[in-house]
């Protein structure tokens, strides 16, 4: 590679780490600081992301076009959707557990009959964010400088993150050294406490250096099989929060411990960096976490609703971590109309299994009896009855005083002029003209008997900052917010996505193909999809960036007559 490519696919990569970093509310002198790049660059660089997207950050080669000499046979998407179908190279090839640029070549010429160079394997797995993610450059760059500071041997990166690839989620470990050489392990569905720990034997066996992990696993720390497996390998591997790497890089608080420093020392602790700014996200997290406290402090009986969606999942992850290492002390409770996508229902059992958590399901008994359906019943009716009736008779029967909501002021306007404490008559009604002051974010709990509260946490959130909280966190969430092609038909300038049998089609009606996304979740007959290709996060924050349409543009029930949503609650809508 000439001096001239090498240079250019510095900056390219520099440029790139200057907008995840300005993306993630970083000022300009943070980001100068981090990546040397000037103040008019960075705009510069930020400016032309927002036009074009992640390619305009590219540098133009006026060589070969890239790809010219790529897969033959295969397109990129397919052939390595099986390469990931497959668990560990010692199947086939007969090598260590770890898989890598080198071995996915071999694998190409062997299996597939592509005989690539190990440059074009490199570029086709940066493409599909196999190796060298995004989401890790920041935390990779401040560790290695750390670890060159401490002069440790041997230092990597590792977490568990998602790859979408033709239309397929699949899972993977992530290593990367000093050398800046990759290793990875790729699962099909998401992996257990048992296999981290398998994984993590694998590394401490293959590795004679001192080992640093910085971990993404979400809640790791709460399973006891992993706290014991990190006391007995005490001393060969040092497992490091990404967040704390993500909060401390600015003021170098990070400390990586050696073997010979934690022999010398009794604790190996890391500053807490507590002089730290916040963050924009911090904020809103923090904010979200003491209306939490704050609830289960002065109520009895709390309830969290949970409805699968994305907002839904940012307000469990706060609620994990409020109540830190304690599960959350109240249960979810999801009001199924029995019409939400089936992906959302998968989704729903295994992250509850996964969790360990208690969730309430509650259908409508006499909306059941009575067949109400979104096709037959239209939507008024059918929200009505199986959500806002089997919201209250939920809530009636379990005798809950306090219901968390994952409702935002920035998506509707009848939600923007609700408070976060938003209090409710014993008929759940919601009365718009008589709520509570909230000054400097004082809350008052306190109710008149038969009373209940809706509390809404990230009220103060916007869409955005829900999907970069996603982005930050690797919160998990259900596979239709990616694009992907779905059969959908078109009615009343919707995408209705055909999610089962059970939806009637019209006469002469025949579903379409489209690469398509949802925006929102609810009952699919009643949500429309978006036309998109973002199949990662980093590509559904460009498209927040650009967009200039609600996301509930797509929710039927919102557009039932004027003033429809305010209506639903001031009648005991969630």
């Amino acid at each position: 590679m000439s001096g001239e490519n090498t240079n250019q696919k510095t900056a390219d990569r520099l440029r790139k780490k200057a907008v995840l970093m300005r993306l993630h509310k970083k000022t300009l002198e943070q980001v100068r600081d981090v990546t040397g790049l000037s103040h008019p660059t960075i705009i510069s660089a930020y400016k032309r992301f927002m036009e074009g997207g992640w390619d305009a950050l590219v540098s133009k080669s006026s060589g070969r076009p890239v790809g010219a000499k790529g897969l033959k046979h295969y397109s990129a998407e397919d052939a390595f959707a099986r390469l990931l179908s497959i668990a560990s190279p010692a199947h086939i090839l007969g090598s260590g557990p770890f898989w890598t640029p080198e071995l996915v070549k071999t694998w190409l010429g062997s299996t597939l009959d592509e005989q690539l160079s190990i440059k074009s394997v490199q570029r086709y797995l940066q493409e599909l964010g196999l190796i060298d993610s995004d989401k890790f450059e920041i935390v990779r760059s401040e560790v290695l400088k750390q670890a060159r500071l401490s002069k440790t041997p041997t230092i990597y990166v590792s977490g568990l993150r998602d790859i979408s690839v033709a239309g397929q989620t699949f899972y993977q470990f992530y290593l990367t050294d000093l050398r800046n050489s990759s290793r990875w392990v790729h699962f099909k569905e998401r992996p257990t406490v048992t296999e981290l720990i398998e994984f993590l034997d694998q590394v401490v066996e293959t590795n004679t250096n001192s080992v640093v992990l910085i971990s993404r696993y979400p809640f790791i720390r709460r399973y006891p099989e992993f706290c014991d497996w990190c006391d007995k390998h005490a001393k060969e591997i040092e497992f490091i929060d990404y967040d704390r790497v993500v909060h401390q890089s600015k003021s170098n608080a990070l400390q990586i411990t050696t073997i010979e420093q934690k022999t010398k020392s009794s604790n190996g602790k890391v500053s807490s960096g507590d002089n730290m700014p916040l963050t924009h996200l911090q904020r809103l997290e923090a904010e979200s976490i003491q209306i939490m406290r704050e609830v289960v402090a002065e109520t009895e009986n709390p309830v969290m609703l949970y409805s699968i969606g994305k907002d839904s999942a940012v307000m469990l992850h706060i609620a994990m971590k409020a109540f830190y290492p304690s599960l959350p002390p109240f249960p979810l409770l999801h009001v199924d109309t029995q019409w939400k996508f089936q992906d959302m229902y998968a989704f729903r059992d295994k992250l509850i299994k996964d969790l360990g958590l208690k969730l309430i399901t509650h259908v409508n008994p006499e909306g059941v009896e009575k067949g109400i359906n979104p096709f037959t019943h239209g939507s008024a009716i059918h929200t009505d009855i199986m959500k806002t009736e089997g919201l209250k008779q939920a809530l009636n029967q379990y005798g809950f005083d306090a219901a968390f909501g994952g409702a935002r002021r920035d998506e509707e306007k009848s939600r923007a002029k609700e408070r976060i404490f938003s209090f409710r008559s014993a008929d759940h009604r919601w009365d718009p003209k008589n709520q509570r002051p909230e000054l400097w974010k004082q809350y008052n709990a306190k109710k008149h008997k038969g009373e209940s509260i809706r509390v809404f946490p990230i009220s103060n959130w916007t869409e955005l900052d829900i999907w970069q909280y996603i982005h930050l966190e690797g919160i998990p969430i259900v596979p239709l917010y990616y694009s992907a092609e779905r059969p959908v038909v078109e009615r009343d300038g919707s995408l209705i996505m055909v999610d089962d049998d059970r939806m009637p089609l019209n006469e002469g009606e025949i579903p379409m193909m489209k690469h398509v996304r949802f925006r929102t979740l609810g009952c699919y007959p009643l949500t429309g999809a978006v036309e998109s290709k973002a199949t990662t996060l980093p590509e559904i924050i460009q498209e927040m960036l650009l967009t200039k349409t609600s996301e509930r543009q797509g929710r039927a029930i919102d557009h039932d007559s004027a003033a429809s949503m305010e209506k639903k609650k001031q009648e005991g809508y969630f």
